[in-house]
């Protein structure tokens, strides 16, 4: 019996996000949060014979899909699958989990309804995608696949991009384990990430491609004209602040918001997301000088240099209309106790990222913290930057 878990790391952009969507850098690092994914292959029983089980407990998902059902669907005379058309198959896809709706637990909450059909899209494309091109043989077996995460799920922390990793990194090792590949986990990241790639464009239509890179390869990442140009491995020592600001935004719609920005002014459109490109730049910049430096990254001089950049770059994304009132008063906080900080992700919700000097003094910290749940913020989260990508665990 086959049984193996793999996680993956959350993300968080620092600095370029909505401006790498047209070509411009992005600064982006994997996070000390995790997204594990359990595999298990089941032996058959009178209850529970031939049947896919999929649990993801974030979003109350439960549901025991028959494997006849799946394989009728995608192996009939009735489906071609084309390798260069992934449209295709997400139209299939996406066409099978309404087959198989009825088999969900009732729920009113439409918007757990919609995330659970989008985990169902990805597990079914990736799943499909590994048979098509991996021959994953699946026939005549059961298994269960279980993902948890220690993060809030659509928020901005990468949590699609590392769920779709979990799972193209789990078909991809189950379809290597059978051909008896054991060995070959850390040379298919180019894969996975590629494969995540393709899953992500079923939520999030033009994914820039940095959030499935992150998750694969962890550590920090700089990302321009929509590809991976640079990895940082030796990450400086810094720590964050994750403050949740309640608000469920949507990915798609952010995107389509900034695009209107474009449409009705060009030249303001252009100047912003320069401004936001030279802010990225620099950024990169000083991460490579305090790695370069080691423990003399520490230095106030770097932590001065990276407050200002990231003010700058909130400000900018505040005029490019995608904050919100709530990502704008929990920068206000942080900022009345000298801290900076900016939203992370597509922004309209989700998190605010708090840097931290490095010499922390707690008692500061703790007084930015006592007037965040002051003010209705109680959901948040310390952790540090950079760390491994998506890893097959012991």
């Amino acid at each position: 019996m086959i049984k193996f878990e793999i996680s993956a790391p959350g993300k968080v952009i620092l600095f370029g996000e909505h401006a790498v969507v047209y070509g411009k850098t992005a600064v982006a690092t994997s996070l000390n949060l995790r997204t594990t994914l359990r595999f298990t292959e089941l032996t058959s029983s009178a209850d529970f014979k031939h049947s896919i089980k999929i649990e993801f407990p974030n979003i109350n998902l439960l549901i025991v899909v028959p494997l006849s059902a799946f394989l009728n669907y995608f192996f009939n005379d009735n489906f071609t699958y084309l390798p260069e058309n992934s449209v295709h198959l997400h139209n299939h896809v996406k066409d099978f989990v309404e087959s198989i709706a009825d088999l969900l637990k009732k729920n009113d909450d439409k918007d757990i309804i919609n995330r659970q059909k989008s985990s169902l899209r990805a597990f079914f494309y990736l799943l499909s995608c590994t048979i098509f091109n991996e021959e994953l043989n699946i026939k005549d077996t059961s298994f269960h696949v279980y993902v948890s995460t220690n993060f809030s799920v659509g928020a901005g922390l990468g949590s699609s991009a590392s769920f779709a990793v979990c799972l193209a990194g789990c078909f991809l090792h189950w379809s290597n384990l059978q051909k008896d590949k054991r060995n070959t986990f850390i040379s298919d990241l180019d894969k996975i990430s590629k494969y995540a790639l393709d899953s992500e464009k079923i939520m999030h239509e033009s994914p820039s491609g940095i959030d499935n890179s992150i998750c694969t390869y962890g550590s920090m990442i700089r990302f321009e004209n929509r590809k991976l140009v640079d990895m940082l491995q030796d990450v400086p020592k810094l720590n964050i602040l994750l403050v949740n600001s309640g608000i469920v935004r949507n990915t798609k719609d952010l995107v389509k918001r900034v695009a209107d920005v474009k449409n009705t002014s060009l030249t303001t459109f252009n100047s912003i997301l320069d401004s936001i490109d030279d802010i990225a730049k620099n950024g990169w910049k000083t991460f490579n000088n305090m790695s370069s430096e080691g423990e003399d990254s520490k230095n106030p001089k770097w932590y001065s240099k990276l407050k200002t950049l990231i003010d700058t770059n909130q400000k900018l994304l505040h005029t490019l209309g995608v904050s919100h009132t709530q990502l704008d008063t929990i920068c206000q906080l942080a900022n009345k106790h000298s801290y900076s900080s900016k939203l992370t992700g597509a922004g309209g919700g989700g998190y605010v990222f708090v840097l931290l000097p490095p010499n922390e003094d707690e008692q500061s910290i703790i007084s930015l913290i006592n007037d965040l749940i002051e003010h209705g913020f109680d959901k948040f989260v310390r952790t540090s930057l950079g760390g491994n990508g998506v890893r097959l665990e012991e």
